[in-house]
């Protein structure tokens, strides 16, 4: 009997004991870390009138260091996104109208070619800035052995160059421009939304190293441009794009918040209901002084990831002009070559296309 009673307590204690065995080495572990956090916090701790201590007191202080530190980082992040993304979409940051410094004096360069346009003494009618990514070097080379023979191999009154960012074809690229001589390499990540950056840059490395440039051309290496086309309307708008920037121009457009479009802009990146007026990033002109004063301007405009809408923000914070000017299109039926003295560019070319084009008498029979 007392054999069963034994056997019934030890039962009922069982669970107790492991418990105990559990808790125990767990109340170890626990006292040791209390201690070191103690001598952690032991500056931030406060004790009132009957010795107890001010636990709220001191998670208060702890929260307001956490906000500090937080604080910290996006101010962080705000000052190196000229490097990274854009900081204001990533920290959710409402897009200020104006800041201080927003772009330093010069975007570094990894590869420099400040040759292009010189002796500086001598005048030269356009700049064109065709912006590329590291990928597209067929484009590249077909543009070279199209319409930029025009260029007589950048020793023309025609300049040119292709601007690009960093990549993992960096050495590539050196390769590329060690044969043309004629890339200019940002240290910022090539992404569509470091655009605006790559556009800066270009207008930068303009007003230092080419401002013996009369007239500059941005546009992309998807485009097909006319150049006798170009030298046109330049001629016609000479005036005209000393204080403007000319091409395909909407005067007013809205921002779009669908986050599945490429253009997508949230309300913290772009706050107002209504974009400035722009012209299409795809092709516009304008004379060096205007690309000066964006320039200049752009210290004191905060970014923004879309560059057209960008250069737009400079241009009329600067009190500059659109100037819209027919020949910028998006299709065109190349082979009519009456009417080429009306095409300035055509957007969205392949290489093959660009090609056939190049190939057709009158397109190429005029360099």
């Amino acid at each position: 009997m007392k054999r069963r009673n034994f056997q019934t307590t030890v039962v009922r204690l069982l669970p107790c004991i492991i418990s105990l065995g559990i808790a125990f080495p767990m109340f170890c572990y626990l006292y040791t870390n209390v201690r070191s956090l103690t001598l952690y916090v032991k500056p931030f701790l406060e004790y009132d009138a009957t010795g107890g201590t001010k636990v709220v007191q001191t998670i208060k202080t702890f929260t307001t260091l956490q906000k500090s530190h937080t604080q910290t980082i996006v101010k962080l992040n705000q000052t190196m996104h000229t490097r990274t993304k854009p900081s204001n979409k990533q920290n959710q940051i409402v897009r200020q109208h104006k800041c201080t410094g927003c772009f330093s004096e010069s975007i570094d360069l990894i590869i420099n070619n400040e040759e292009i346009c010189k002796p500086s003494n001598e005048s030269i009618d356009i700049l064109i800035m065709i912006m590329s990514s590291p990928q597209n070097k067929l484009s590249r080379d077909a543009i070279r052995d199209t319409w930029l023979k025009h260029t007589k191999m950048n020793k023309g009154n025609i300049r040119y160059v292709f601007l690009l960012g960093e990549s993992q074809m960096t050495k590539k690229l050196e390769e590329e421009n060690f044969q043309t001589m004629d890339i200019i390499l940002g240290s910022f990540k090539d992404t569509y939304n470091n655009l605006t950056y790559k556009t800066m840059m270009s207008f930068q490395w303009a007003t230092k190293h080419c401002r013996n440039a009369q007239f500059v051309m941005k546009t992309d290496d998807d485009v097909y441009v006319h150049i006798p086309g170009l030298k046109r309307v330049i001629n016609e708008n000479a005036n005209a794009l000393q204080n403007a920037v000319g091409g395909s121009c909407q005067r007013i457009a809205s921002p779009i918040r669908d986050k599945r479009s490429k253009w997508y802009a949230s309300f913290e990146s772009y706050p107002e209901k209504t974009y400035p007026g722009y012209c299409s990033g795809t092709g516009y002109v304008t004379s060096l002084n205007v690309i000066t004063k964006i320039v200049d301007i752009s210290k004191t405009v905060p970014f923004f990831h879309l560059e057209d809408v960008y250069v737009a923000l400079c241009i009329k914070k600067n009190g500059l002009r659109l100037h819209p000017i027919s020949g910028f299109m998006l299709a065109y039926d190349f082979r009519n070559c009456e009417n080429n003295d009306k095409l300035v560019t055509i957007h969205q070319v392949s290489v093959s296309m660009l090609k056939r084009i190049w190939e057709i008498p009158c397109n190429s029979n005029k360099v």
